[in-house]
């Protein structure tokens, strides 16, 4: 394995930390409460992130290389957008077919979940677009390190 996809690996699992790390800031924050269900949150949301999310990244970033419209503001406006659908499959996942309506990301909840994934959004892009131009990493390293460290001190707080 060369050293570019372990960095597009770690891209994504970074991104993911950086959802994590938001929604739980945010439920504190918005709402005064603490994180309690760690199982649910990452039973909700890793299979949506790393399936779905993924996904439409990849498709977001093949449709822009074709109208040769591939700029970092494209390719993130486009992700931003496209964490609207991953947001729609969490109340799916579980099993709870009848919630899912158009106004769930409107609700406390989807709106949780839309910073999840929008967050998740604007890290991916940030470091995709790093890897593909092959810019210096370490900005976005020192990013990553920064939010794994906060993830890492949110669990233990929880």
């Amino acid at each position: 394995m060369k050293k570019s996809d372990l960095f597009y690996i770690w891209v994504f699992i970074s991104s993911y930390l950086a959802g994590v790390v938001a929604y739980t800031l945010s439920l504190f924050l918005l709402y005064d409460e603490k994180m309690s269900g760690w199982g649910q949150l990452l039973m909700w949301t890793a299979p949506s992130f790393f399936t779905v999310t993924l996904l439409l990244f990849l498709l977001s970033i093949l449709l822009l290389k074709l109208m040769n419209k591939y700029f970092l503001w494209t390719q993130t406006l486009l992700f931003t957008l496209a964490a609207i659908v991953p947001v729609y499959s969490i109340p799916i996942l579980p099993g709870f077919w009848n919630f899912t309506s158009s106004a769930f990301l409107f609700s406390p909840e989807g709106m949780l979940f839309y910073l999840f994934f929008f967050i998740s959004s604007l890290m991916s892009s940030y470091g995709l677009w790093i890897a593909h131009k092959r810019h210096n990493n370490k900005s976005f390293l020192i990013l990553s390190f920064v939010v794994a460290m906060m993830f890492v001190i949110i669990v233990a707080w929880n």
